[in-house]
This record gives structure tokens, sequence and C-alpha cells, in this order.
């Protein structure tokens, strides 16, 4: 059995494109996880004015959508801490990954200099010396 060859393809993004891409697949999840939550408390809401003016609810219907709740925002916790570490490598890849800047070829203005040249600043103190 021999080592597996990965074929080429005729797009292949750059760094910064994929992490782009990395970022948005993130910010799409998290959008997903608010309709989630949104539909969760619409279903509580929904629940409350069933069953809460009246306490027509036993205890086994609370129980029961205590737990559908309960497991709901289980589920979104832990997806969170995902896209968390998802984001935090993310991260880390485009600190390690940073293209080099680019040298543009002009010259860099020099720096301003105490028009006194009496202060304490290290360029004065450096003149003086």
């Amino acid at each position: 059995m021999g080592m597996p060859t990965i074929p080429k393809q005729p797009f292949r993004p750059d760094l910064c494109k994929t992490i782009i891409d990395l970022l948005e697949s993130i910010a799409l999840e998290e959008v997903a996880l608010s309709h989630l939550l949104n539909a969760e408390a619409e279903k509580v809401q929904a629940f409350v004015c069933k069953y809460g003016s009246d306490c027509e609810a036993d205890f086994n219907d609370l129980i029961s959508f205590n737990q559908s709740v309960n497991s709901t925002l289980n589920s979104v916790v832990m997806k969170e801490f995902l896209l968390l570490q998802k984001l935090e490598t993310t991260l880390q890849i485009a600190d390690v990954k940073k293209p080099p800047r680019k040298f543009h070829g002009k010259k860099c203005p020099p720096k301003p200099s105490c028009p006194s040249k009496t202060c304490d600043c290290p360029d004065c103190r450096k003149e003086r010396e």
C-alpha cells in the first residue's frame, strides 16, 4: 500500500483566503446558534403562556419540558466551546503565518526632533552625548 496522493486542484486558496473562510464559517455557525436560542426562548414563552397563569401543568410536564430545554442549551454551550477553540486556532494560524510586510520602496521621513534639544527624551540624550 503506497502513500496517498492529493490530486492537483485548479484553485487552491492562499492562507489569507483560508483564514477569511474559517472566520466566515464561525460567524455563520454563531448566527445559526442564535436562531436556535431564539427558537428555544419562544418555546419557553409558549409554554409559560399555556400553563403559567392557570398552573394546569403537572409535575411530569414541567420536568419533561425542563429536560428538553436543558438538553438544547447544553448542546448550544458545547458548540460554542468548539467554535471558541476553532476561533483561537484560526487566530494562532493567522499570527504564526502572517505574511511579511511588503517593502514599499519609499524612504520614510525622519523622526521629528525636539526644537530645544534640552529635554530628556532618548533622541536628545543621544545627541548630547
